[in-house]
Protein backbone atom coordinates (compact mmCIF):
# COMPACT_ATOMS: atom_id res chain seq x y z
CA UNK A 1 0.00 0.00 0.00
CA UNK A 2 1.37 3.43 -0.90
CA UNK A 3 0.77 6.80 0.73
CA UNK A 4 -1.31 9.31 -1.18
CA UNK A 5 0.17 12.82 -1.37
CA UNK A 6 -2.28 14.57 -3.68
CA UNK A 7 -5.93 14.02 -4.55
CA UNK A 8 -7.83 15.62 -7.40
CA UNK A 9 -11.55 15.09 -7.82
CA UNK A 10 -13.11 16.16 -11.10
CA UNK A 11 -16.87 16.57 -10.87
CA UNK A 12 -19.01 18.17 -13.56
CA UNK A 13 -22.64 19.19 -13.73
CA UNK A 14 -24.45 16.53 -15.76
CA UNK A 15 -22.06 13.74 -14.77
CA UNK A 16 -23.55 10.39 -13.72
CA UNK A 17 -22.47 9.09 -10.30
CA UNK A 18 -23.48 6.20 -8.04
CA UNK A 19 -25.12 7.05 -4.69
CA UNK A 20 -26.69 5.23 -1.76
CA UNK A 21 -26.32 1.72 -0.43
CA UNK A 22 -27.58 0.15 -3.65
CA UNK A 23 -25.32 2.21 -5.94
CA UNK A 24 -28.19 3.93 -7.72
CA UNK A 25 -27.43 6.18 -10.68
CA UNK A 26 -27.83 9.93 -10.12
CA UNK A 27 -27.00 12.98 -12.23
CA UNK A 28 -25.14 15.97 -10.73
CA UNK A 29 -27.30 19.10 -11.03
CA UNK A 30 -25.31 21.62 -8.94
CA UNK A 31 -21.95 21.86 -7.14
CA UNK A 32 -21.58 24.21 -4.15
CA UNK A 33 -18.61 25.28 -2.03
CA UNK A 34 -19.27 27.03 1.28
CA UNK A 35 -16.48 29.45 2.25
CA UNK A 36 -17.57 29.71 5.87
CA UNK A 37 -17.49 25.97 6.62
CA UNK A 38 -15.15 24.73 3.87
CA UNK A 39 -17.68 22.07 2.87
CA UNK A 40 -18.25 20.91 -0.72
CA UNK A 41 -21.71 19.58 -1.53
CA UNK A 42 -23.34 18.37 -4.71
CA UNK A 43 -27.00 18.35 -5.60
CA UNK A 44 -28.13 15.30 -7.55
CA UNK A 45 -31.34 13.98 -9.02
CA UNK A 46 -31.49 11.74 -5.90
CA UNK A 47 -31.04 14.65 -3.46
CA UNK A 48 -28.15 16.63 -1.96
CA UNK A 49 -24.91 14.80 -1.09
CA UNK A 50 -21.65 15.69 0.59
CA UNK A 51 -18.85 15.50 -1.93
CA UNK A 52 -16.26 14.88 0.79
CA UNK A 53 -16.38 13.57 4.33
CA UNK A 54 -13.78 16.13 5.40
CA UNK A 55 -13.50 19.90 5.07
CA UNK A 56 -10.75 22.11 3.71
CA UNK A 57 -9.12 24.34 6.31
CA UNK A 58 -7.92 27.91 5.85
CA UNK A 59 -4.18 28.53 5.56
CA UNK A 60 -4.30 30.47 8.84
CA UNK A 61 -5.68 27.39 10.65
CA UNK A 62 -2.78 25.15 9.67
CA UNK A 63 -0.10 24.48 12.24
CA UNK A 64 3.57 23.91 11.46
CA UNK A 65 4.44 20.23 11.49
CA UNK A 66 6.94 20.73 14.32
CA UNK A 67 4.33 22.27 16.65
CA UNK A 68 2.15 20.23 18.92
CA UNK A 69 -1.58 20.76 18.11
CA UNK A 70 -2.28 21.19 21.82
CA UNK A 71 -0.03 24.31 21.83
CA UNK A 72 -2.84 26.16 20.05
CA UNK A 73 -4.81 26.15 23.34
CA UNK A 74 -1.93 26.90 25.77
Amino acid sequence: MSNLRNLNINLEVGQQILVGQNNEHAKITKIEYFDKTGEVSINTTRGPRKALTFRLCDDSDRLPLSRNPADKYR
